[in-house]
């Protein structure tokens, strides 16, 4: 993929426009972007950003329907990049969202773009930026240290038959992600016995672990692997691990995770790394498509 040079405001500044949800990807983006020579102006999405976590940055409060109210803060910002990064816990109420001026007259299109399924509101959302002049550019772009690198990242490794386990889930997980229904799969014994669904990753983990504590899956070890969707926009909702995901994958009783190298984030690489080898679980970036 071809990207442009960064654009400079009036004031010779490279500054990103992140648009953060919930979790610790917003801060560490942030952190990682002001080390790479970025100024990162921060639009908390209300209810999923905690303004609090971005004290000493210049940081707006958004919330669902504040479309004109974003696009204005971003234009006087001098922001021309912007970066969606962070979880959405739960899609908003729609019927309690009050538009403003700005979202009013986009409101037709954004019925249709809800139509479709998740890539196909972050693609019509990202088009409307566009339009605006303004590029959104993948996290890994910006602050490539959090893209998860390739290889054995843990002490513990994975034995052959977790290596079979990595390649049925690499393979189901593939196949759900075209059809737009999510990003990982889990495999045990030799055999896919869950997809990630709407409840995302960490719900997947949970309801492996009741499977487990009601018997229905007895077999030890098994593994998780999280992967782009084949036509996924990678600029939009790369899948993303940290220290909460070894915590799960361990009270799933699963033995490691598998990750695309490249195309997906750790929420803090040290951090979670450690926490693989404090719940002895391997974790390993997978090359190759």
């Amino acid at each position: 993929m071809t990207v442009d040079a960064p654009q400079r405001n009036k004031q010779g500044v490279r500054s990103v426009a992140v648009i953060a949800g919930h979790g610790d990807m917003p801060l560490l983006f942030a952190r990682a972007a002001i080390r790479n020579g970025w100024t990162p102006v921060i639009f908390a999405l209300a209810g999923e950003a905690d303004p609090v976590l971005f004290a000493g940055l210049t940081c707006h409060l958004i919330k669902w329907g504040e479309v004109g109210k974003l696009l204005r803060l971003i234009e006087r910002s001098g922001c021309r990049e912007l970066v969606m990064i962070g979880a959405i816990r739960k899609r908003p109420d729609y019927s309690a969202i009050r538009p403003d001026l700005g979202a009013v007259r986009l409101l037709p299109r954004i019925f249709r773009l809800m139509r479709g399924g998740d890539d196909s509101v972050l693609q019509g959302v990202a088009q409307i930026f566009s339009e605006k002049n303004i590029d959104i550019r993948t996290p890994v772009e910006i602050a490539p240290e959090l893209a998860a690198p390739a290889g054995q990242l843990t002490k513990a490794v994975a034995d052959p038959a977790e290596q079979t386990n990595l390649e049925k889930a690499v393979e189901a997980a593939r196949a759900i992600g075209r059809l737009d229904i999510g990003q990982a799969a889990i495999a045990v014994g030799g055999r896919v016995v869950a997809l990630e669904g709407v409840e995302g990753t960490d719900g997947l983990l949970a309801r492996v672990a009741d499977l487990r504590n009601a018997d229905r899956l007895t077999e030890p070890g098994g593994v998780l692997v999280k992967c782009m969707k084949p036509n996924q926009d990678p600029r939009l909702d790369l899948p993303t691990i940290g220290p909460g995901t070894a915590r799960l994958a361990k009270q799933a009783g699963l033995a490691g995770v598998g990750i695309e190298a490249g195309r997906a984030l750790l929420a803090g690489r040290d951090e979670t790394i450690a926490a693989f080898d404090d719940n002895g679980l391997f974790l390993v970036g997978l090359s190759g498509s």
